[in-house]
């Protein structure tokens, strides 16, 4: 559908139907969620870009009212901040005002902080330590931005980066 061009309605009418017939499965919200995000990306319209970013966001928070430990839902919406983050830090860095320079960089923090949650909450709830490495990987770098900002992200970097060195899960 991004490809094409085409209208994506139909995909969210599959979903839906989807959803009615497995009401428990967690990982059709996670899909829609990264629907939601793909369409986001591809807006031209930032007003528009919003309100695909609240339906994402409201569709990765809705896998963990249907299965707690569903960590994909955690996971995709930390990404999709994460990302919106390097996005906003490359803007950033080819700014030369530096009015608009300071306001790219508050935004790339408020999203890289936007990302915090959803990966802890992905790390406490998965059961795989693979997944757990690679969401350590995302959170080492995450304290790292702010750890000169408190105590609790010195902490944090030190122990993800302990496990992204080790590969062991604590």
């Amino acid at each position: 559908y991004l490809e094409s061009g085409e209208n994506p309605d139909r995909l969210f009418e599959l979903i839906a139907e989807a959803k009615k017939n497995e009401p428990d499965n967690a990982s059709l919200y996670y899909v829609e969620g990264n629907i939601y995000n793909e369409l986001r990306q591809a807006e031209k319209d930032e007003a528009k870009a919003e309100e695909l970013l609240a339906k994402a966001v409201a569709a990765y928070d809705a896998c963990q009212n249907v299965n707690a430990d569903y960590e994909y839902g955690h996971i995709g919406k930390g990404i999709m901040f994460y990302n919106i983050a390097i996005e906003l830090q490359d803007k950033a860095a080819n700014e030369l005002d530096d009015k608009k320079y300071a306001v790219l960089v508050e935004k790339f923090e408020d999203a890289l902080l936007n990302s915090l949650e959803p990966f802890e909450a992905a790390y406490g709830v998965s059961k795989d330590d693979s997944i757990k490495v690679s969401i350590a990987e995302y959170l080492k770098n995450i304290y790292y931005r702010f750890q000169t900002k408190g105590e609790k992200y010195e902490e944090g970097y030190k122990k993800y980066d302990e496990i992204v060195k080790t590969g062991v899960v604590k």
